[in-house]
């Protein structure tokens, strides 16, 4: 077994350069052009043009009268990329992508995290690095790296990256299997495959190299770690990993296994940028269902919804859960934390859209953020009914209370901005 790049697109014998849908893909010839004084320049062009996926094809041809076609293509779209890549990397506009490696990268935040483990180690292996975003955190924490992948422009492009950001004397790209490749490492980190054919596989064994692949390539103790997808079954946990949880902003990002002397606890939810980190080695004994639901709302970040946390934060702030399915929280005093999004409730009830439209239309609601968790309503539906008008804005919850379809009324007291809302007006 092989460790395939992140998503299937390259094939180390065949050149494919070529146009798809007026954009250009990437093949090693002509990065390696791009990489040239000559590349260079054409790149500065494309960069002043600043391209947008609207603007691509009439760049393009403006930039075609100074450089060849593939040149003025691959150009225009690692401009175009860089300015996507802003959001996940500091050093973006002086890296190198493409769509899909850019797509399955780890931003710069997340990977800066997990490289806090590593400290001690002096020499890692990046196993399916990709473009290299693990790479880099490693190295500029002044760690020794050994990445690898299957794909030659990945390889590449990690070794640009790595010059581009001023770690390369640090970074040893190698081109070869993941499972088998000679390493000098003393812990490793691996990413592998998680797509095929635009299928997304949620259990390790399905990945390419699979989690038990990767972990007999290694002594039972080496220090590892291994990326997988948040959305993984408690089933496929394997016990005597450290499942890590991780949150950026507010939205979950991913999950990583801790193995050997990485492992830190049985489950752990850290949200990001803060750093704040809930664990436990062991699960909460099961908490009674509130007699009510409190004069406080607690919905827990995703992360620790995940990694199944939410009876330890429950423990933590003194609250209580309002329904055995449902993650939400409540208590009559506000406790401040990091681990969820408080809320001030200033009404509940069985769910009905007239008793609920009477509530806001008496307190000059106009303006509603929807959430719903558990409820089987629809958002847009329930918004069209409540007929809103006022000056004044509220979050709805749509949830259950003990099995019963319930709305609140409440207002933010603290805790992230919301990005995975069920709708917003």
């Amino acid at each position: 077994m092989v460790c395939v790049p992140k998503l299937i697109r390259f094939k180390v014998a065949v050149r494919h350069t070529n146009v798809e849908g007026g954009r250009a893909i990437m093949d090693l010839e002509v990065f390696r052009q791009l990489l040239t004084p000559v590349g260079q320049g054409a790149l500065r062009q494309a960069v002043t043009l600043q391209p947008t996926e609207a603007t691509f094809l009439a760049n393009s041809a403006a930039l075609r009268k100074h450089h060849s076609p593939e040149l003025a293509k691959i150009a225009l779209e690692t401009a175009l990329l860089r300015l996507k890549a802003r959001d996940k990397f500091t050093d973006a506009d002086r890296m190198y992508f493409t769509r899909e490696a850019l797509e399955q990268s780890t931003s710069d935040v997340v990977a800066r995290h997990r490289t806090a483990r590593f400290a001690g180690f002096g020499r890692v292996a990046d196993l399916c690095c990709g473009i290299g975003g693990d790479a880099l955190a490693f190295a500029s924490a002044g760690l020794t790296v050994e990445a690898v992948d299957i794909d030659p422009l990945r390889i590449s492009m990690t070794e640009a990256n790595a010059a581009a950001v001023g770690v390369s004397d640090r970074v040893r790209g190698i081109v070869g299997d993941a499972l088998t490749v000679p390493l000098e490492t003393k812990a490793a980190f691996a990413d592998p495959n998680r797509r095929s054919e635009n299928r997304r596989f949620l259990s390790p064994e399905d990945y390419t190299p699979s989690l038990s692949a990767i972990r007999a390539r290694f002594p039972s103790n080496f220090p590892l770690a291994v990326k997988i997808a948040p959305g993984v079954a408690k089933s496929d946990l394997p016990p005597d990993a450290e499942a890590e949880f991780v949150s950026l902003h507010g939205e979950l990002k991913e999950c990583v296994l801790w193995f050997g002397s990485l492992r830190g606890a049985t489950r752990r939810a850290t949200l990001l940028p803060s750093g704040d980190t809930l664990a436990a080695d062991a699960p909460a004994d099961s908490l009674p269902l509130a007699e009510r639901v409190g004069a406080v709302i607690y919905d827990p970040d995703p992360a620790v919804t995940r990694a199944g946390l939410v009876h330890e934060l429950a423990t933590r702030i003194n609250a209580e859960p309002i329904d055995f399915e449902v993650q939400l929280l409540t208590s009559e005093q506000h406790t401040v934390t990091p681990f969820a999004t408080a809320f001030r409730v200033e009404h509940s009830a069985p769910f009905h859209p007239k008793h609920l439209r009477d509530y806001l239309r008496e307190h000059q609601i106009g303006r509603v953020t929807l959430i719903k968790r558990g409820s089987p309503a629809d958002a847009d539906d329930v918004l069209k009914k409540l007929k809103l008008d006022g000056p004044n804005h509220r979050t709805l919850l749509l949830t259950r209370v003990a099995g019963a379809h319930t709305a609140i009324v409440c207002e933010r007291l603290q805790g992230r901005s919301f990005i995975h809302l069920a709708g917003c007006r």
